[in-house]
């Protein structure tokens, strides 16, 4: 029973951590672990006994990103429905993981072209993740609702911008969060066009 509870607590402490490192981080891309552990209401030297360093921290979140990723996409159930009804359920779960995309987006490792061998797995598992998506993509092509004009890759890299866009123009206060999916939605369908009237 001991045993049970402390794996609860350690269980629930990881998760503030990483929870109150995407805030910080996403905000602030110099924070110190100091302000990671003020966020998540524990002490520094609690924090390092999970996490010895800022790098194995961010890796962490990489991870839970990726775990994030793919429930997303599973509940989605991209297979399922018309192509683009499957498009709006993965909009809606993308939108979800806004401040995890927004700190991915926005962090140096990530971003540098010397990545380490840790970064380039996490994308190598990204994109096996994201399959599904693909063959979505093709799906809407076949079907004559995604133009078969554009790259599967060009509209995967789009969709992934937008919902890094809405994230940000939610975080600067330029779009309130509730309308911010609908919005997002209507630029990649539409672009600046105005949207076709309901028959």
């Amino acid at each position: 029973m001991t045993d049970t509870v402390e794996s609860g607590s350690r269980s629930r402490t990881r998760r503030a951590i990483l929870d109150a490192a995407v805030v910080v981080f996403s905000q602030r891309r110099t924070a110190s672990l100091g302000d990671v552990a003020a966020e998540a209401s524990v002490a520094r030297s609690t924090l390092h006994r999970y996490f010895a360093d800022r790098a194995e921290l961010v890796h962490a979140i990489a991870q839970d990103v990726l775990v994030a990723v793919e429930k997303v996409i599973t509940e989605a159930a991209l297979d399922q429905g018309t192509p683009r009804e499957a498009l709006h359920r993965l909009a809606a779960g993308y939108f979800e993981l806004g401040p995890r995309i927004f700190f991915l987006f926005n962090e140096p490792t990530f971003n540098a072209p010397d990545t380490d061998e840790r970064v380039k797995q996490f994308f190598e598992r990204l994109d096996e993740i994201g399959k599904p998506i693909e063959e979505l993509i093709l799906r809407g092509q076949r079907d004559g609702v995604f133009a078969a004009s554009l790259s599967v890759d060009w509209i995967i890299r789009m969709f992934w911008w937008m919902v890094y866009i809405g994230w940000e123009a939610v975080d600067e206060g330029a779009l309130p969060r509730l309308s911010a999916p609908a919005t997002i939605l209507q630029t990649i369908e539409h672009g600046i066009s105005t949207p076709p009237a309901t028959p």
